[in-house]
């Protein structure tokens, strides 16, 4: 499966599926094939956008990548993008739990007190 990229830059992905001889065609194969290359495409779009720090990638899209990301051969241009959106929302994200951590402990404390 591929898709295609404006600049004929195409975006390959491997799969280890074997296709046996005489074998039905897997209808939900087929259809998970497409879904996987829609989100790879939104994907492409997004990080080809010369705003692409500020489109957040979909939880499917991300689920997408953690699935199967490493099956997937992005240009390197849209790679290079998607690594840095990555770990800006890996950056933003550790910083809220922090944050996070924090206010559960002042509560603890204050709920401490009170009930000394």
């Amino acid at each position: 499966m591929s898709t295609e990229k404006n600049q004929s830059q195409e975006i390959k992905i491997e799969t280890n599926i074997i296709k046996f001889p005489n074998q039905k065609e897997n209808i939900q194969l087929k259809e998970q094939q497409l879904q996987h290359a829609q989100l790879i495409q939104t994907i492409c779009q997004k990080m080809d956008h010369e705003k692409f720090d500020q489109l957040p990638l979909l939880q499917d899209e991300v689920l997408l990548l953690s699935n199967h990301g490493e099956t997937i051969e992005f240009p390197n241009h849209i790679a290079a993008r998607l690594i840095s959106v990555l770990a800006t929302s890996l950056n933003r994200n550790s910083f809220m739990e922090d944050l996070l951590w924090e206010k559960k402990e002042k509560v603890i404390s204050l709920m401490t007190k009170k009930l000394s």
